[in-house]
């Protein structure tokens, strides 16, 4: 397999999309210092996986985007593609080529590709993993690598050699392994904590389900007695009901037959009444219309003698405008008359003014004649003496520039002579430069060898401090696992606690339903605080009661009973606090048990509770006794008769009656109770458990400030060392430069003798030109000459007709002078005709309005007449309606009286049939009444049976017995319900509760033996990986190590080298020493020998890695930068023994490594904060890492 090609875009200082295309062998990429080399590498490190930024020299993913220049804007993504020849099928891909791509965006969004196609950057990592070719394999090896090589720990060494032994993958399974073990444990944890909870409620819930079962029987009786006695008193009190419906139907019968005839007699009279109201509104209304009748006869008359007096106006206004219009036409006459006479003087003008505007414009043309014909001539002379100025200007500009020419040439002859006289004095001074150099490089090895014993020193008491901070960090771990094992422990009881796990199911679904039912307080047992000493005690007092549900009223307890019946959920048992009656014991009984020796205390005494509980406390505690052993229970309960329940400290119990309850529970047991109070116990223990873990973090905190700052120190050592070893290659860098410029100015000297001969030559050309130039000017000169004596002569001839040119202007001014004046008279003469044309306009106007008044006044008297006529009409035909209506008002007077006297008639009738109808209703209510007891008597026992079985009357009919006595059933119902009360709280829910958690327990414990199970194939899996990690890692590292000591002498010239395993014994921990002895030194470990022996064996250590895995393609980044030369041409030399099975690109600075490369690649940074790659000559190499 080989690497193709790499594109970047946008990557780190590559802001244009660069790719460089790989080939078999060595490639070189070089360039200065802060050009962005390092960058290739870790655009490959970074679409390999890479997922550290800070291994990419960056603060966050998203640093590695170009992030803009001084002339340039920030990119908003980044994108590296890798192109890999896969022909050989190296990765576990069906291509022949394999192209990966990585991206990320500004805004931290990430793709990747393989082959274009989206996917994860897992399977990216995947692809790689075990290939040699990883983000952290030997494919990519930097100064980082080797600096991690030498100064790593033993331990942290391994890791090189397991990646080359292919076990990363058997270390990944084994961790994931670890972390399903610990899921598994989890959950262990969790499902035998939940059975210890179940334990506790098994045997309880047992002894309740016998109690209900019973319960259930006695209640199972009752309902068939109730039934029978409920359903035959339905039947006698419905009887009864029925007498009472016929007397209340026979009265609303009377009582329907009076109010219809009521109605029928109030309807007439309501008839009339409106008869009545019609009347009156009739008369009123001929009232009204006589009065208006009257009004409007005296309008009308006053309207007609208004018309006449219009009529005599307007005959009088018509006169006067006949006459008005008379004066306006005879004016108009006059004026008509002078207009005509005004428009043919103004003619005559017209006619005068264009036959001397004519003369002047004859005049005019032909002295502009004869004057253009004598300048053209001029004009055409003067063009040519121009043309013959601007050649000789030419000539002169061309004469100028040869002179400035001739003197840049003797001040760059004067220049060259300087600058040839500079150069020879800067060989000079590089000289003894190059002397000082060298010496200096001297001094610098003597501090850098002291620099190095220092930093021994230093990374020595480091270890022993690193030492005390594991420590410290490794108890402070498990005090954590000590913190999360309790936790664990609280979250499952308060899991356990907010499933009201324990609890009866009714009680459980109502408390779950809480918020849905208002006025729920909670269940007995959440809502007491009981101390630790009392705590069995009081769970056997309160056995099922601790169940029962408070509510704040009875309302609420019923609303509670039906959610659980609309929802099958099970029964409960609710105490509400407006219903709960309180019991005591007697003064004088608790004042003869309290001196007694065995007595505690009463149990409603020991508890704690909100006091608005207190009835409740009472009534399930109040008469409870607390002694202190079984013995002292019998001698009080004999001293109480036997009345009261006394139960000791250790859960004995001497019933009411005498009866004895006592033994032992199942060891490990838990309740509800016992949750409650080691809720308690944890949350105070982990308060505990918090301050002391701020101790120890205080503690591993400051050891690692310790650690912290002694790190400092060794890195300031460090970079002490990598300063001189930095100021080392600066001096030899300096050495070479300086060599370098002493053999350019010898060439420049070359260059400027070359100069001086090329300027002498120049010279001699511009002579010449120069001499013909001058010829060409003399003569030019003698043109223009007689050019301009030409031009005089023909401008004194033309001051002859200058004469003749004077005499007709003095014509034409005369002549437009007396223009002038005619058009004035014009305009004088236009003006007094639009004067006269004013005047007529206003009196044609006047003419118009006089006649438009006369016809407006003549059809106003015709209106106005026919007005008058109309007028005198309608009075006539008022006159007659206003004394019908006088006529109808008496008679509407007449039928008012008789409508009055029919109304009081029916309103006597009326009044006689509502005092009958008000004794039919008072027999109708007295049997609406006891209808309504009866109603009410029937409903009651309905709803009980309803209630209480489920059952209509019906039904109960069918179900109760043929023969029966009613107070037989009575007196037996109230045995049953006597019985059932003695039984006390029963659990219902209990039944369903024991069958649901015995399955649950059947289940969990089928659970438990899975788990364990799980646990023990885990084990077995996470020994097979450390078998296949031991072994591949021993047969690897035995590889290496043949290698190793191969390729040791082979780049040292001799010597010899060994690696070492600390513990051989523990193949899956054991760290790596490496020790060398080079040709004529004694055999020591790795850290004792200089830089560049370090180096140099830490490269021989990679080559024989590389060697046991070879790997398709290497990134060698500065790996040789601490060599010499001639290592440097040694470890170059030998790249070339590998070059059949990998690939090699290599970051360098070194000469002898480019020499060694088939192909250069350099970058530069010509735009600042931009990186470029260019192709590179073997001779430019030098300059460009400059």
């Amino acid at each position: 397999m080989l690497l193709k090609r790499l594109e970047m875009n946008g990557f780190k200082s590559f802001a244009d999309k660069v790719a460089i295309d790989f080939v078999p062998g060595m490639t070189a990429v070089v360039g200065p210092n802060g050009s962005g080399k390092s960058n290739i590498t870790e655009a490959i490190r970074w679409v390999l996986g890479e997922q550290s930024a800070k291994s990419l020299r960056g603060g966050r993913m998203g640093d590695v985007i170009f992030a803009g220049s001084d002339t340039r804007k920030p990119i908003n993504f980044a994108e590296v593609s890798l192109v890999l020849d896969n022909d050989d099928h190296f990765l576990p891909l069906d291509y022949s080529e394999v192209y990966v791509t990585r991206r990320i965006y500004r805004n931290g969004d990430s793709e990747f590709l393989i082959n274009k196609q989206s996917c994860r950057l897992k399977d990216i990592v995947d692809l790689f993993m075990d290939s040699g070719l990883g983000r952290e394999s030997m494919s990519i090896i930097s100064q980082g690598k080797i600096d991690e090589i030498l100064n790593s720990k033993p331990e942290e060494r391994r890791s090189i050699f397991e990646e080359a032994a292919g076990v990363l993958k058997y270390k990944n399974r084994k961790k994931q392994a670890e972390n399903k073990l610990f899921e598994t444990e989890e959950n262990l944890n969790r499902v035998q904590d939940i059975l210890y909870e179940l334990d506790g409620q098994l045997e309880p819930l047992e002894m309740q389900a016998s109690i209900a079962k019973d319960y259930l029987y006695q209640v199972e009786e009752l309902e068939k007695v109730e039934v029978t006695l409920l359903s035959a008193e339905i039947e006698t009190i419905t009887e009864t009901l029925e007498t009472w419906r016929t007397a209340f139907q026979e009265n609303e019968t009377a009582l329907l037959s009076l109010r219809k005839e009521i109605s029928e007699l109030e309807t007439s009279a309501f008839s009339k009444k409106e008869e009545l109201r019609k009347t009156e509104e009739s008369l009123e209304g001929n009232r009204s219309d006589l009065l208006s009748k009257t009004e409007r006869l005296e309008q009308l008359e006053g309207e007609r003698n208004l018309f006449l007096e219009r009529q005599k106006h307007s005959n009088e206004n018509e006169l006067a405008h006949a006459e008005n219009l008379a004066l306006v036409q005879s004016k108009i006459k006059t004026l008509e008359d002078s207009k005509q006479a005004l428009l043919e003087n103004l003619r005559v003008k017209e006619t005068t003014f264009r036959v001397t505007s004519e003369e002047a414009s004859e005049l005019t043309n032909k002295m502009a004649q004869f004057g253009a014909v004598s300048e053209e001539a001029i004009e055409n002379r003067k063009s040519d003496l121009f043309e013959l100025k601007y050649e000789q200007t030419t000539i002169r500009n061309d004469l100028g520039y040869i002179d400035r020419e001739f003197s840049q040439m003797e001040s760059r002859l004067e220049k060259l002579e300087q600058e040839n006289k500079k150069h020879v004095t800067s060989r000079a001074d590089l000289s003894a430069a190059e002397n000082e150099t060298k010496a200096a490089l001297d001094e610098l090895k003597e501090a850098l060898n002291e620099q190095l014993e220092i930093y021994s020193e230093v990374k020595a008491t480091l270890a022993k401090q690193n030492a005390r901070f594991e420590a410290n960090e490794r108890d402070l771990y498990r005090h954590y696992e000590k913190v999360q094992q309790m936790k664990s422990r609280k979250e499952t009881l308060e899991e356990l606690a907010d499933d009201y796990a324990g609890f009866f199911q009714g009680v459980r679904e109502v408390l779950k339903a809480k918020s849905e039912l208002p006025g729920i307080i909670g269940a007995l047992i959440e809502l007491v605080l009981i101390p630790e000493k009392y705590q069995k005690a009081l769970e056997i007092a309160l056995s099922a009661s601790a169940q029962n549900i408070v509510t704040e009223n009875d309302e609420a307890a019923r609303a509670g009973i039906a959610f659980l019946k609309k929802a099958h959920a099970g029964r409960a048992t609710f105490l509400p606090l407006s219903t709960i009656q309180p019991r005591h014991l007697p003064d004088a009984t608790r004042k003869m048990i309290q001196n007694q020796p065995a007595f505690v205390a009463l149990a409603s005494d020991v508890v704690r509770f909100d006091q608005k509980l207190e009835p409740v406390i009472l009534n399930a505690l109040g008469t409870t006794i607390l002694a202190k052993d079984l013995k002292g229970a019998g001698q009080l309960a004999k001293l109480v008769n036997y009345r009261y329940r006394v139960v000791t400290l250790d859960g004995d119990v001497v019933n009411a009656g005498g009866s004895m309850t006592g033994g032992a529970t199942k060891q490990g047991k838990s309740s509800i109770l016992t949750r409650k109070s080691e809720l308690e116990t944890l949350t105070k223990t982990m308060a505990e458990l918090s301050a002391e873990t701020v101790e120890k973090e205080a503690l591993v905190k400051s050891s690692k400030e310790s650690l912290r700052k002694k790190q400092e120190e060794l890195e300031e050592t460090r970079l002490v060392g990598e300063n001189l070893r930095l100021r080392e290659q600066e001096l030899l860098g300096k050495l070479t430069r300086e060599q370098e410029s002493l053999e350019r100015l010898n060439q420049q000297l070359s260059v400027y003798d070359l100069e001086t001969e090329e300027s002498a030559e120049e010279k001699a050309r511009l002579t010449a030109k120069k001499a013909e130039l001058e010829q060409k000017n003399v003569a030019i000169e003698a043109q223009i000459t007689e050019m301009d004596a030409e031009i005089a002569d023909m401008i004194e001839r033309s001051k002859v007709a200058e004469s003749k040119l004077k005499s007709d202007e003095e014509t034409l001014s005369n002549l437009k002078a007396k223009i002038a004046v005619q058009k004035s008279e014009l305009e004088q003469a236009k003006t007094e005709v639009s004067r006269v044309q004013e005047n007529l306009d206003e009196n044609y106007l006047q003419q118009e309005e006089l006649e438009n008044k006369i016809a407006d006044l003549k059809n106003n008297l015709s209106s106005v007449s026919m007005s008058e006529t109309e007028a005198a009409r309608q009075i006539e035909r008022t006159r007659g309606e206003k004394e019908a209506v006088a006529l109808q008002i008496e008679t509407l007077n007449r039928s008012k009286a008789e409508l009055q006297a029919e109304i009081a008639d029916l309103e006597a009738r009326t009044a006689e049939r509502n005092n009958q109808a008000s004794f039919y209703l008072e027999q109708k209510n007295k049997a609406e009444i006891q209808i309504g007891k009866a109603e009410v008597d029937v409903r009651n026992r309905t709803e009980r049976l309803m209630e209480a079985y489920m059952l209509t009357p019906e039904s109960a009919k069918e179900k109760r017995s043929a023969e029966f006595d009613m107070e037989a059933l009575r007196s037996k119902v109230r045995l049953l319900k006597r019985s059932i009360d003695e039984l006390g709280v029963v659990n219902i829910g209990a039944i369903d509760e024991f069958e649901r958690i015995h399955e649950r327990h059947t289940f969990l414990t089928g659970q438990q033996e899975d788990l364990l199970s799980a646990k023990e194939t885990l084990f077995q899996v996470m020994d097979e990986m450390d078998e296949e990690v031991k072994k591949r890692f021993g047969e690897s590292f035995e590889a290496i190590k043949r290698e190793f000591a191969i390729t040791f002498p082979e780049l040292f010239g001799g010597g010899r080298a060994e690696l070492v395993l600390l513990n051989p014994e523990d193949l899956l921990t054991t760290g790596i020493d490496i020790v060398a002895q080079p040709p004529g030194k004694k055999l020591q470990n790795l850290s004792l020998r200089s830089g560049g022996e370090r180096a140099l064996t830490a490269i021989a250590l990679l080559f024989a890695i590389i060697r046991v895995r070879p790997v398709p393609f290497c990134i060698l980044d500065e790996v040789e930068a601490a060599l010499d030369e001639a290592n440097v041409v040694r470890f170059s030399r030998y790249l070339k023994h590998f070059e059949e099975n990998t690939q090699f690109i290599v970051i360098t600075h070194r000469k002898g490594t480019m020499e060694e490369a088939d192909v250069l690649y350099g970058v530069t940074m010509q735009e600042s904060g931009v990186s470029k790659l260019v192709s590179v000559r073997l001779e430019e190499t030098a300059e460009l890492i400059k």
